[in-house]
């Protein structure tokens, strides 16, 4: 089940039913964690690029 909706995500098809119940199982907790999780990526990324050139 979770390969399928991976796969659906990354075409861009999904289905309501499956968009309401994610939207109800995020926290603000899930939320910051998944915004610094991105920012530390992001920044690393970044610096990589940075040192490399």
């Amino acid at each position: 089940m979770w390969f399928k909706r991976i796969l659906a995500s990354i075409i861009g098809v999904r289905t309501s039913k499956d968009l309401e119940s994610d939207l109800n199982n995020l926290t603000v907790s899930k939320f910051i964690m998944l915004f610094l999780t991105l920012n530390i990526v992001f920044i690393g990324f970044i610096i990589l690029v940075i040192n490399l050139i």
